[in-house]
């Protein structure tokens, strides 16, 4: 009798701990020019030079490292022209999920772009959660010069304005942590663990969870698992998901679920 009670209990609270329904987007890139899939050997390129003005029909009076003609002006001798070295950058120092774990969120720095937002929160249960993926592999759906903004920070500007208090922010690489300011939607360092990205899930109490990534992080395992839950999967092997149609998305959601 007392391991049967145990058994009911076990089910009562995994099924309470598992979201209502979990929104999965797999993200693939915009779709490229024609010229970036061409390889740089076949591309030709025309360029005006001391040799083949001076084989050509135009005056070319040789001066310094190339010659003057009098219609075009100074034109450059390639063969004579020293090799421009490149240089070699410098290695960018990144940080891990240990790292971050290992950063101090002393009293007053709640919301630190590194510690998240360090402050104890309720035990109420949210209506909705995002869940933002922060490994380098997003660099390749959404990445920006300005290391500040991105399309994950509009995603997350968006449910924060239509939804308020109703909404929980995460993001996540190896590990899991609230949202600070906006701009730290926007950082690509780090790895993914996807076991420990469905464990998280198995825990989540939230009623609606929604889930970016990259397409790279679809797996079978992966996705067996969001088949064996109340989900729903956007992109992957179903259809191509690029950030254009996850704002889309994003609007219906904050429409459904917070107005």
């Amino acid at each position: 009798m007392k391991k049967i009670f145990f058994l009911f209990l076990f089910f009562t609270v995994k099924s309470f701990a598992l979201p209502d329904h979990v929104h999965f987007f797999f993200i693939s890139p915009e779709t490229v020019s024609i010229i970036n899939e061409i390889g740089d050997e076949e591309i030709k390129f025309s360029k005006l030079t001391a040799k083949n003005i001076t084989g050509g029909e135009l005056d070319c009076v040789p001066m310094g490292d190339g010659c003057f003609n009098p219609q075009i002006g100074f034109v450059e001798d390639q063969s004579k022209s020293k090799p421009i070295a490149k240089e070699q950058p410098a290695p960018h120092r990144t940080i891990n999920a240990t790292d971050v774990d290992m950063i101090n969120c002393e009293k007053g720095n709640y919301f630190d772009i590194f510690c998240g937002k360090a402050k104890k929160e309720s035990g109420a249960r949210a209506e909705v959660e995002v869940w933002l993926d922060t490994s380098s592999s997003m660099r390749t759906v959404d990445y920006n010069k300005d290391a500040s903004y991105c399309e994950r920070r509009i995603i997350a500007r968006k449910f924060r304005e239509g939804c308020g208090e109703k909404v929980n922010i995460q993001l996540f690489d190896t590990s899991i942590k609230q949202m600070g300011d906006l701009a730290s939607a926007c950082v690509n360092y780090g790895l993914n663990d996807q076991k420990r990205l469905m464990r998280w899930i198995n825990d989540s109490s939230v009623k609606q969870l929604y889930v970016f990534t990259d397409i790279d992080e679809l797996s079978l395992e992966l996705k067996d698992y969001l088949d064996s839950i109340p989900s729903t999967i956007y992109g992957g092997d179903q259809k191509r998901y690029t950030m254009e149609d996850v704002h889309e998305m994003t609007d219906k959601a904050v429409a459904n679920y917070c107005k």
